[in-house]
């Protein structure tokens, strides 16, 4: 465990308190930071990994697949959760917001490299590609669902946040090129050079990624309703690694691929569902603390996690 927490966990650390550090000293736009990291350097680095990537083996569909299994039994966790303790709107929304999206991106991606070199941080892009399809739709519609005033208008906002996904356009545009038979590795000319100005590109998304989620965090929060705040990040960190685990022996995943899939699985919560949470009014402040919470609690269940699947 403490070979995991320094050898894996301790690298992410020290660039998030980076982050947390300047956050605290100077008045960073994280709105601006945010967009960067969405419009630029993540297509970027999903483009480039889908092109690099070896797709011939069954671990890619599967992770997809286990992505969306995992959303499922969140969102059956919370509504089983719900019904025993009588919990109702806005709570519900909260509750499904903090349990069914996890940070695989900004924590995700960087854990997976560290953790399980080049082939499970691939993996863990096919994770990040679904969680954000989901998380930019379903979760928007969980948001909306929730308030009352949103729910007219839920659909149209739930297609337009999709089509205005750029990850979308660099799954297509890197399966194009993989089509149309380029290979990075013997490329030459304009093709070559154009390639490696985009890989460039994707080399600053993880750094970057840490430094994000460490500014997140260092704008501070107030921790409100502490009982649902600490059942919301068992949730998170706890149950749902449990079943995510079974639901990978269940789709046959194993080595890399498992541990991948379990540790992506036990990540806490997206700090962006902290904007759907403000945008609908659906609990924002616990939201808030749930998100600040388990991103700390996780250097705790996430070297235990890792010392059983790695």
């Amino acid at each position: 465990m403490i070979t995991i927490l320094i050898d894996v966990l301790l690298p992410i650390a020290v660039v998030a308190t980076a982050g947390f550090a300047l956050r605290r000293t100077l008045p960073l736009d994280l709105v601006t930071l945010n967009r960067l990291m969405i419009y630029g350097l993540s297509p970027a680095l999903i483009f480039v990994a889908l092109v690099r990537a070896d797709l011939r083996g069954p671990d890619a569909g599967r992770m997809l697949f286990f992505a969306v299994g995992v959303l499922v039994l969140m969102a059956l966790t919370v509504w089983i959760s719900a019904l025993v303790l009588r919990l109702r709107g806005k709570e519900v929304t909260a509750l499904l917001l903090t349990s069914m999206f996890m940070n695989s991106g900004n924590y995700g991606l960087p854990a997976s490299r560290f953790a399980f070199g080049e082939a499970g941080f691939t993996l863990g892009v096919f994770y990040f590609i679904m969680q954000s399809i989901m998380a930019q739709t379903l979760g928007v519609a969980v948001a909306a669902a929730g308030a009352a005033s949103g729910e007219r208008h839920v659909w149209r906002q739930v297609v337009d946040r999709l089509i205005h996904m750029p990850q979308l356009y660099a799954v297509a545009g890197a399966l194009a090129l993989r089509w149309l038979g380029f290979n990075p590795a013997t490329a030459s000319g304009i093709a070559h050079s154009l390639f490696e100005g985009v890989a460039l590109l994707s080399e600053a998304a993880l750094p970057i990624m840490l430094l994000i989620l460490g500014v997140q965090l260092g704008a501070g929060a107030p921790i409100v309703q502490p009982t649902m705040v600490a059942f919301a990040t068992a949730i998170r960190l706890i149950i749902s690694p449990l079943l995510a685990f079974g639901l990978a022996r269940l789709l046959g995943m194993d080595g890399i691929a498992l541990g991948v899939g379990v540790m992506m699985a036990g990540m806490p919560t997206a700090v962006n569902t902290t904007i759907l949470a403000i945008e609908f009014d659906t609990r924002p402040q616990l939201v808030v603390s749930t998100v600040v919470v388990s991103s700390f609690a996780s250097l705790v269940t996430l070297s235990i996690l890792l010392s059983l699947v790695r």
